[in-house]
């Protein structure tokens, strides 16, 4: 009796190893739509892989519209800032002193980009310090009910602007207020999808894959420069209201179908750090500081900058996203007040060429990921493009005004060297980073990790855009040039320390084959004299 009670009790404990490999749906976790598709037996006839490709696929795809979405709301005010703010009273060349031309109070003024600067200052301003938070509580929360709930707010901020178009409203104060508003919600989306991302990929792949995956940013920016600019000459609120009603619609998708963890479909999570080369140093750094056990346990904002790499990325992240925004949301202005090859281009034609810049940061973002990928050096990589970008943004404004053709050119070649940088370290650098060898296999760090390094970089964009405002209103488009020139030197002064520490992991490998070389060669040696002396005792 006793030995068949113990056969049973060791049957279940073979039972139970083997169901860790392959884990049981948790249909009282899943949305809806995918409820549906579980229980109708769809995909569990599937193999395990074959299942998961499935829905890495499904995931893919969804936060990849997802944050589409977010991109167009934000990028619309970009567009519509030539039709608040007319080139009447500006100093480019393309100003037009007629006094038929008129703008909406309070922007029409002299002092017009300057406002609209501000407008920028209070988005990123509040974005940012809402990012640091953002991160702890998505970390905290159900991703797909925080998603639900930043789009739904995104979109109702979206509306506001809009209908202050119909509404007849002009004051400054109302228009802050909006933007405070949509920068709190807006913060909601780049931790959670990094989170929901990082669940799904394991680091095999990583930069490849979320640089094309960050394509997600320069589609949207298209799509927010596009179609805003359909309805900007004239009916600008529709502008906002259709980029709301977008915005809406995939709400209610990414409310149905979003699956935050692979093991809610009885898939096995991915294993990080399988190829991961951390220096001994850092790690007993980063163990003295993080005492991390639990897999469960998230961390405060101020433990996370102690995982090796991430203040250096942060800081230069808060130089880099500084100019990468300015471009976001000065481009279509710059492009409308300035004459290219004799000629002005009109609100439509300058929103067209902007989306130039978006496409080369759609080949910026996928060429730099997969350089970071062969390198196997994130910080190498992102340094490489920081520096190349310094001469073409000098390139584009002396020789972007030449003619048209060579303009698009310059446009397209700064969105790849400009977007590139700041792409690998807000996606595969935040994923890396918030999986951290250090952090001793704690799931719960992806989201604040990536809020913090979004944060600071968000900072820095809080202030790029409105010292664009003014720079250019007081000192002209040269000297803003220059300062993004200068940036940009800085951003990639700062990852130095990392940069000499993923070179000397290159070399690592080949000082180790050398000392092997060596020491089989001594082993070989001593070996031979060890026979020869056998010899000649066997000979005396």
């Amino acid at each position: 009796m006793r030995k068949a009670t113990n056969k049973r009790i060791e049957n279940e404990r073979l039972l139970s190893t083997e169901e860790d490999d392959v884990v049981r749906v948790q249909y009282h976790c899943l949305p809806i739509g995918v409820w549906l598709v579980e229980r109708m037996g769809v995909l569990s006839r599937l193999d395990p892989v074959v299942k998961k490709k499935c829905y890495q696929i499904l995931i893919v795809v969804l936060t990849f519209c997802c944050y589409t979405t977010y991109h167009l709301t934000r990028k619309t005010i970009s567009v519509v800032k030539s039709t608040l703010h007319p080139a009447c009273n500006s100093t480019g060349t393309c100003a037009n002193p007629s006094n038929h031309c008129r703008g909406w109070e309070p922007f029409d003024s002299s002092d017009g980009k300057t406002l609209l600067g501000t407008l920028d200052y209070a988005w990123l301003f509040s974005y940012a310090i809402a990012m640091f938070f953002s991160g702890q509580l998505a970390d905290r929360s159900n991703l797909r009910y925080f998603l639900t709930v930043g789009m739904l707010g995104s979109a109702m901020s979206a509306s506001l602007l809009g209908l202050t178009y119909f509404l007849n409203v002009h004051q400054l104060f109302y228009f802050i207020l909006v933007q405070i508003l949509g920068g709190t919600f807006q913060s909601s989306g780049f931790p959670a999808i990094i989170a929901l991302m990082s669940n799904w990929f394991g680091k095999g792949r990583r930069g490849l894959i979320m640089g094309i995956w960050y394509t997600h940013n320069q589609t949207g920016s298209i799509l927010g420069t596009v179609i805003p600019a359909i309805f900007a000459h004239n009916k600008w609120g529709w502008s906002f209201l259709v980029a709301a009603i977008v915005m809406v619609g995939m709400t209610i998708i990414i409310f149905l179908f979003l699956v935050t963890d692979p093991q809610y479909v009885g898939l096995s999570p991915p294993k990080h750090h399988l190829e991961d080369a951390v220096d001994d140093k850092e790690m007993n750094q980063s163990s003295e500081e993080l005492t991390i056990h639990s897999k469960r346990e998230t961390i405060s904002m101020y433990k996370a900058l102690f995982i090796p790499g991430v203040l250096e990325f942060s800081l230069a992240h808060f130089f880099a996203k500084m100019v990468s925004y300015s471009f976001l949301l000065w481009l279509p202005f710059y492009i409308k007040n300035n004459e290219i090859g004799g000629h002005c281009l009109d609100t439509f034609q300058s929103g067209a060429m902007a989306t130039t810049f978006d496409v080369g940061g759609m080949i910026g973002s996928i060429g730099a990921g997969l350089l970071s990928d062969i390198l196997n050096a994130r910080a190498v990589a992102v340094t490489v493009l920081l520096y190349l970008s310094i001469p073409m943004i000098f390139t584009l404004r002396k020789l972007g005004s030449a003619n048209l053709p060579l303009a698009i050119i310059l446009v397209f070649l700064t969105g790849v060297t400009v977007v590139g940088p700041h792409s690998v370290i807000t996606s595969a650098v935040s994923a890396d980073l918030g999986t951290h060898k250090s952090l001793k296999g704690n799931t719960k760090a992806k989201s604040t990790v990536t809020g913090l390094i979004n944060g600071i970089g968000s900072m820095g964009a809080a202030f790029g855009p409105l010292i664009t405002g003014a720079l250019s209103s007081h000192e002209g488009w040269d000297a803003v040039f220059y300062l993004f020139m200068s940036l940009y030197f800085a951003s990639s002064l700062l990852l130095t320390r990392l940069v000499i520490s993923e070179v000397r992991k290159w070399r690592r490998p080949c000082y180790q084959q050398q000392s092997n070389k060596k020491a089989a060669r001594i082993l070989h040696n001593s070996d031979s004299e060890s026979v020869s002396l056998q010899e000649t005792e066997f000979a005396l």
